[in-house]
């Protein structure tokens, strides 16, 4: 074959290339654009007085209420006040930080990728196309839970950031460099705030600090000592930076600590989470198959099918059972969003994570992975992308796919680089990964317009969402006409009681958003959940034994949707309070949203003498 007969080949393949990644970038700009877009459109929308209030009220009482699970009040608090606790402005917030915290992943690996696939397309438009496929992935941050920032959002970024520093660190050592100080650093100063936020981030710390201690083995016992040193420089100065300008630590830990105590005998315990993970997980698994086993049946017989009858056949039968995922997708509602399709749309990723394995395993098996692109620093970089969004959510008490699924970046990057690996197989099975990918960023923008537009977390639908409130901790948001209108009737009838801000509200149960929107201030820890009542009435004694501050002199009002129990009445009793004797409601329930609200009889006779 001449010179001119090759380069014309080679060019011709380029032309392919270029016009494939133009397609592809085209769709994950789309559907980054579409996350994006509607989540900006949403900022202004809808609250929920349980776990969204439950976080702006720790928030906004960042520094008087050191009773608290986990230290994300001391991160978020102080970016809430800065914000002048405008929650639009604090959901604006969090946007940008998942917009920045995946572009960074994003360009971490594909600057990483380049130096693994040597062979891969020699134009930027590669790496920027696998930048927004990573992009368009985040959008799975808006499936189901609230607009507003908590942990979770802390967790996975951090956790992305920690990831990616080890991205540049291998990048270097492959490259025969020495690694930046800054990735060690960088990655030290986010630790030191994910343990902040949650200690159970310890998990997924531990895998990456596994991975980062086998890719600078590279260089010898020095560059991993190295390393460590600068990294827990970075985690010094994060726990001095707190201890110093934001709240002392001997404030900090034992507010902690007191709350993890109440729950140590009250809620899960590790083995119980631990069995609820397996059985839950199991069950979206066994549920996947069930219903795209077909397809993964097809993307593996798509990487053996080498004979041409055989590709037609792998042609034929990738396109049915691609067809098939897609209705039963459709039917069983895996293209919706909220938390009301939760365990259904993620079944619908998962199968897509899994044709990616699948084809994986075959070809290793087949020994059709592209020989000398991978060293062991490579395998365990990849298996790390393989259980990172799993384990980012350990410590969660719901169901991990639940929470794993926002960090689907990860498992999108993983289909990058098995799509880059295989080109030794039959176009068809490099086709299927690479359709099920885009069917998968198509699946994405649907879940979450569905999670933001049509279930948002607690919420009525976007639409029904017209009337704004003249409360102030509300801002400009925009609620349904019969619940501004509760709201604002409920904030008139007490404001005797409310003013000036900041009077200790106790609601029980999740209506820690009630106690915001009231600009109350929490009397004991600021979460109250009905399965939870001993961690409740336990909060409270704390505060009224003296071990954590008082919320100043007034007595709590009580705001109950649910009878009153001995237990509340015991709790308050630990004040010095005697519940029947000195609280009254202050409204019949069925005149103010089926609530009973209890005010100091003392001043319900002053307002109404």
């Amino acid at each position: 074959m001449s010179d001119k007969v090759v380069a014309k080949s080679n060019e011709t393949v380029a032309v392919r290339h270029r016009g494939l990644l133009i397609v592809l970038l085209v769709v994950a700009t789309a559907v980054s654009l579409t996350w994006i877009v509607t989540a900006a459109r949403t900022v202004r929308y809808g609250f929920d007085i349980t776990d969204e209030g439950y976080y702006l009220l720790s928030y906004r009482w960042w520094s008087g209420n050191p009773l608290a699970l986990t230290g994300i009040q001391y991160i978020y608090g102080p970016i809430f006040e800065l914000l002048h606790w405008d929650i639009v402005h604090l959901r604006i917030f969090r946007l940008v930080t998942l917009i920045a915290g995946h572009l960074f992943f994003g360009w971490s690996f594909m600057r990483w990728l380049r130096v693994r696939r040597p062979e891969a397309p020699k134009t930027r438009l590669w790496e920027a196309t696998g930048i927004m496929v990573i992009l368009a992935a985040g959008g799975m941050n808006y499936s189901w839970l609230p607009t507003s920032p908590a942990y979770n959002d802390v967790i996975l970024l951090g956790s992305l950031t920690v990831l990616s520093c080890v991205l540049w660190v291998a990048t270097a050592i492959e490259r025969d460099r020495k690694p930046p100080i800054w990735a060690f650093t960088l990655a030290g100063l986010v630790m030191g705030t994910m343990v902040l936020a949650k200690w159970s981030s310890v998990v997924v710390l531990t895998v990456i600090i596994a991975a980062a201690i086998v890719v600078l083995s590279a260089q010898g016992a020095e560059a991993v000592a190295r390393g460590i040193v600068w990294a827990l420089a970075g985690v010094v100065v994060v726990a001095a930076t707190v201890h110093l300008l934001v709240a002392p630590l001997t404030t900090v830990i034992p507010g902690i600590q007191a709350v993890n105590r109440f729950i140590a005998g009250n809620s899960y315990s590790p083995s119980s989470l631990l069995e609820m993970y397996w059985r839950t997980g199991s069950k979206l698994v066994g549920q996947t198959f069930e219903q795209h086993v077909l397809l993964l049946v097809a993307a593996a017989f798509a990487v053996v099918a080498r004979r041409p009858v055989l590709r037609i056949a792998a042609w034929l039968l990738v396109a049915a059972t691609l067809v098939l995922s897609i209705v039963r997708a459709i039917d069983q509602d895996g293209l919706g969003g909220g938390a009301v399709n939760n365990g259904k749309f993620q079944i619908v990723l998962l199968a897509a994570v899994l044709v990616a394995v699948v084809t994986t395993i075959a070809a290793l098996i087949t020994k059709q992975w592209s020989g000398g692109k991978e060293n062991l620093r490579t395998w365990v970089i990849l298996t790390v992308l393989t259980v990172f969004p799993i384990v980012q959510a350990f410590g969660t008490n719901t169901a991990l796919y639940m929470i794993g699924f926002d960090a689907f970046a990860a498992w999108a990057a993983l289909m990058i680089a098995v799509v880059t690996s295989i080109d030794k197989a039959p176009v068809v099975a490099r086709t299927t990964v690479s359709l099920v990918t885009v069917a998968a960023l198509v699946a994405v923008a649907a879940i979450s317009y569905g999670g933001l537009i049509l279930n948002p977390y607690r919420s009525a639908p976007h639409r029904d969402l017209t009337t704004a409130t003249s409360l102030k901790p509300l801002g400009e948001l925009k609620l349904t006409a019969d619940t501004a209108k509760d709201y604002q009737a409920l904030d008139q009838l007490l404001m005797p009681y409310t003013s000036p801000s900041g009077r200790p509200i106790i609601g029980f149960d999740k209506m820690a958003g009630i106690v915001f929107l009231l600009r109350g201030r929490p009397f004991g820890e600021a979460w109250t959940s009905p399965k939870e009542r001993q961690r409740t009435a336990a909060g409270i004694t704390e505060v009224c034994s003296g071990r954590q501050p008082r919320p100043g002199d007034r007595p709590p009002l009580l705001i109950f949707n649910r009878r009153v129990t001995q237990l509340d009445v015991d709790a308050l009793r630990t004040c010095g309070l005697d519940f029947k004797a000195d609280y009254m409601l202050i409204a019949p329930p069925a005149t103010i949203m089926n609530l009973q609200v209890y005010v100091p009889t003392a001043e319900l006779a002053l307002h109404n003498p």
